[in-house]
């Protein structure tokens, strides 16, 4: 199972740009603490942000004010399958006439083979994102009520983007195959507009398919910081060590950093 985590979310990583959320809709916020288990660790460094993710406490519990933010109000649509690895068909039923401009209602199967494990198809509508924009300012809040935290390996997430309605499939087998069937409007030139308000649902499948049902308000992506420990040296001038060299006391800070995506994709 955590091989399938992994290639998911390497596979939206490269392809979509994203921090994905395993499985879809888990229930994640701004401000949470988060650590990914299941992760592995490069030769050098911290395990990378892949796969499911464990909480371990949040802004909130550790006394850190900060402003949750309001959702942007600009959604975004994500329909996404794993290049060369996923066949998606659509077939008409009830004999709707192609040529107009506005159609009735009419059901349509979707069929979607799968043709290596851990192949997926992601379909995320009207995705909205609420997202922390002053990190210098948690920064500080954090380095004064949060530093007795363990920060080694562990996450802060900084935006969720939900979308207003989702569905998922994966394959964990070399081969599967699923058939959902769908009420469509706006269909023109043999083209799809799947929205929020069109019913989906699994009539068939075959092989063996992980799958997270259309279901509505499904947490998908994520952006995350972390915290690394600097330590300073304070000296002081009336104080030298057998050396004759100056020497203090020693003070840390934790310095925010965000994820950067390309590192996720580069680190394999």
């Amino acid at each position: 199972m955590s091989d399938l985590q992994i290639q998911y979310s390497k596979k939206i990583a490269e392809e979509l740009g994203k921090i994905a959320v395993y499985l879809p809709g888990e229930k994640i916020e701004v401000g949470d603490i988060i650590k990914f288990p299941n992760a592995r660790r490069p030769l050098f460094g911290k395990k990378l942000p892949y796969g499911s993710f464990k909480k371990i406490t949040s802004l909130e519990k550790l006394g850190v004010d900060f402003n949750i933010p309001e959702f942007s109000g600009t959604p975004d649509t994500y329909r996404f399958s794993s290049k060369d690895e996923v066949n998606i068909q659509f077939g008409l039923k009830g004999g709707a006439n192609l040529g107009k401009k506005s159609l009735p209602k009419v059901e349509k199967d979707l069929h979607i083979q799968f043709f290596s494990e851990g192949a997926i198809f992601l379909l995320a509508i009207d995705c909205d994102k609420r997202e922390l924009d002053d990190l210098l300012f948690l920064e500080k809040e954090i380095n004064s009520k949060g530093k007795q935290l363990v920060w080694d390996d562990t996450y802060l997430v900084t935006s969720v983007t939900v979308a207003k309605k989702a569905f998922m499939a994966q394959s964990k087998s070399k081969s599967s195959e699923i058939l959902l069937k769908t009420d469509l409007t706006g269909i023109k030139s043999r083209s799809v507009n799947i929205s929020a308000s069109s019913s989906l649902r699994v009539s068939k499948s075959s092989g063996n398919v992980l799958i997270h049902d259309w279901s509505d308000n499904v947490t998908v992506f994520i952006d995350l910081i972390e915290f690394e420990k600097k330590v300073f040296e304070a000296p002081s001038p009336s104080n030298k060590n057998a050396r004759g060299m100056l020497s203090g006391n020693s003070q840390s800070k934790l310095i925010a950093r965000r994820v950067n995506i390309k590192e996720l994709i580069n680190n394999k």
